[in-house]
């Protein structure tokens, strides 16, 4: 296709789509543009910024014709922070378009058209996450705290976030304040110079209590001990406090050598009527309330007897594993990261539930060893990359009867599912659950059975 476009060329169009990640799609003269807080229906001039091959990116000038939907974004930090893209839709039309994602993915990449359900949504689509990272950085001799901006390594100094519970952004703010006072230095990735790093919060629904993980790319921490006093006298609801330390600059945050340096390395939370028990390197997923739902979903997916055997590959600290088992004959969860495992089965232990076990190792090499075993419904929860291949071709020779696929990211769900059905599996039904509101991201449970 011949690029007649031109960059900083103004052209007046009409959004007839939206991209995965929420972005208006328009074209001229045939050729896609893709325009960031655009929606489908409006009329609006905009202007190119970057021309590729096949497609182009454009910035609002103005609207011209304004969707019904459209609505004025409640956090002042919208235009820049990366951390939410739909807070311009009405909640009604966030339902409508991740619903629409989950329908064209799977038809694009899967080729499937099974029946999708419309996204489970939440009463208050505010304040929703138990868990969130946030980097540190200095400018101009400055602490600063927030998410990163869109598709930069740059952070955005957040006042608050309206997706984390209030008590984080106070707990920021503090932090914030004690290190810019005492001069304490905050890592730069450039240079790779510096102490501070990040801040992970966790709080417990259920009890009101919050664990911070300081992330720190040297192991002293000046003024620790008056940190921690001034933390608890100010917050009493944190409940512990470790220091991590990852020198590195590739992976993720939250790796290196971890020490308690008060209470103990463990947050406890009640979710679907069970008591668990979350270490700060265990997997938990971030919406406790759609979080229930969403397992509520999968059970009614996998329809699990009294004599059924279920294997929970991905379990976390086993979430999914202890509902399953209160209704099958016995479930095996796999889990690699050693800290979930411990507490996977110390959360088995709390429940008084006995027909569970946990095995540590990656889900490939331990689906394997269970290839002499009867299993009659396999879920899957894995990482955003989706299922590793040898974990399919192992799934695929123990041709198990019933597949519980649970993703955050609908691509690769879309990618694995096609695999799979190139080795006899339908995929039935699929459920869009809502668990990142203000996002583009969506949870879908998909329930796949072998012909």
């Amino acid at each position: 296709m011949k690029v007649l476009l031109q960059k900083n060329d103004v052209h007046e169009v009409e959004f007839v789509d939206m991209t995965h990640d929420a972005k208006g799609v328009c074209k001229i003269d045939g050729f896609p543009v893709f325009v960031k807080d655009a929606l489908k229906g409006e009329k609006a001039l905009i202007r190119v910024v970057k021309v590729n091959k096949n497609f182009a990116f454009g910035r609002l000038v103005e609207i011209k014709e304004e969707s019904p939907f459209r609505k004025i974004p409640i956090c002042e930090h919208f235009s820049t922070c990366g951390g939410c893209d739909t807070m311009h839709m009405s909640y009604e039309m966030q339902l409508s378009f991740k619903r629409h994602r989950v329908k064209e993915t799977l038809r694009k990449i899967a080729h499937v058209e099974p029946q999708i359900q419309r996204t489970i949504g939440m009463e208050n689509p505010f304040y929703y996450r138990n868990k969130a990272i946030i980097p540190f950085e200095k400018r101009k001799g400055r602490v600063m705290a927030g998410f990163y901006k869109n598709r930069t390594r740059e952070v955005v100094d957040l006042k608050r976030c309206h997706i984390i519970p209030k008590s984080f952004s106070e707990i920021v703010r503090y932090l914030k304040g004690h290190f810019q006072n005492r001069g304490i230095s905050v890592y730069d990735e450039e240079t790779q110079d510096g102490c501070v790093r990040a801040v992970m919060l966790r709080q417990s629904l259920a009890y009101d209590e919050i664990a911070l993980t300081l992330v720190l790319a040297e192991s002293r921490l000046p003024y620790k001990d008056e940190l921690v006093e001034g933390l608890l006298k100010r917050f009493p609801n944190i409940v512990s406090i470790v220091k991590n330390v990852n020198a590195k600059n590739a992976g993720s945050l939250i790796e290196g050598k971890s020490r308690t340096i008060y209470g103990k390395d463990l947050l406890r939370d009640r979710l679907s009527g069970f008591e668990y028990r979350i270490a700060h390197k265990s997997f938990y997923q971030v919406n406790p309330l759609q979080t229930a739902r969403l397992y509520k979903e999968a059970m009614r997916l996998a329809k699990p007897g009294p004599e059924d055997v279920v294997v929970d590959a991905y379990c976390g600290v086993g979430t999914m594993t202890l509902p399953f088992a209160q209704r099958a004959g016995r479930v095996i969860g796999i889990e690699s990261v050693k800290e979930a495992v411990k507490n996977a089965q110390e959360n088995a232990d709390e429940n008084d539930i006995d027909n569970v076990e946990f095995l540590q190792g990656d889900a490939a090499e331990v689906i394997q060893k269970l290839e002499h075993e009867r299993i009659d419904t396999l879920i899957v929860d894995p990482p955003r990359k989706g299922c590793e291949k040898a974990f399919l071709q192992a799934v695929m020779a123990m041709e198990i009867p019933r597949i519980v696929y649970v993703s955050c990211n609908v691509s690769t769900l879309a990618r694995d599912a096609n695999i799979l059905s190139g080795a006899g599996y339908e995929v039935k039904e699929a459920v869009p659950v809502d668990m990142f509101p203000q996002t583009s991201h969506i949870e879908t449970v998909m329930l796949l059975e072998k012909q």
